[in-house]
């Protein structure tokens, strides 16, 4: 009898991890993502009166990185358009590598003025067509970059050298930056889960040299003499122990 008990036993400690977690994942798309991370908390977190229209413009360009099913980037666009005055031309676009969750964000709205396409960063494809994108809105960059906690899932699956290169193109392809880094207790649950999940380690994950403090890489990173860019403001942790750190380009 007491044998017997075990599997139940275990079924229901599963599921109250998962209740409490979203799982395993090697690149963070999860599906039930916002179940744990609502969006419309980290909209709470953005301070007011930073987003501003560049001189002589009726038109504002974002872009979300990592979008998930598009919960948050929907919230973003609603965020914007309060910001700014009611006849701005605010365009976002969200990009994913997981299709699936492209199809859900796409079925999420039907706002044109809100896109999502399919695309892995560190693919050929996703400079091509960010590209066209922008030369579509008659646009070099973003006005706005959003990168809500994905950098240790780029750090983890390319390395330290594809976390600086990661960081260093966004800059590029914009005039302000906004990041949600995972500080590193995340990295090490991720790590974690995988194992217990019965899937590989990330094989990088004991070779990484930026470790520690990752608010503080990222600032090192995005305010060096490279991406120059200027710390604008970071927000208090929210409810799941994330700072949101903002970065304007430096005027020259």
């Amino acid at each position: 009898m007491e044998g017997s008990d075990r599997p139940e036993i275990q079924i229901v400690e599963d599921k109250k991890v998962e209740e409490r977690e979203p799982g395993a994942s090697r690149h963070g798309n999860f599906k039930n993502y916002y179940k744990f991370h609502p969006a419309e908390e980290r909209v709470r977190q953005l301070p007011r009166g930073l987003w501003q229209l560049r001189k002589n413009e009726r038109k504002y360009n974002a872009l979300d990185v990592g979008c998930n099913a598009g919960n948050l980037t929907i919230e973003l666009h609603k965020f914007l358009k309060e910001e700014l005055s009611i006849d701005t031309d605010i365009q976002i676009l969200g990009i994913d590598l997981d299709s699936n969750l492209i199809e859900r964000a796409r079925a999420n709205t039907s706002d044109p003025s809100i896109h999502f396409e399919c695309l892995d960063f560190f693919t050929e494809i996703r400079e091509t067509a960010i590209c066209s994108y922008l030369k579509e809105l008659e646009r070099e960059k973003f006005d706005v970059v959003f990168c809500f906690s994905i950098t240790m899932w780029i750090h983890l699956n390319h390395g330290d050298e594809g976390l600086v290169k990661f960081l260093e193109e966004i800059c590029q392809m914009t005039e302000m930056l906004v990041i949600e880094p995972q500080p590193w207790n995340c990295y090490r649950k991720a790590s974690r889960r995988m194992r217990r999940g019965g899937e590989e380690d990330f094989p990088l994950i004991n070779k990484l040299k930026l470790t520690g403090r990752m608010e503080r890489h990222v600032e090192k990173i995005v305010c060096g003499e490279k991406c120059a860019f200027r710390q604008i403001t970071t927000t208090q942790d929210n409810n799941w122990g994330r700072k949101i750190l903002i970065f304007q380009r430096k005027q020259l």
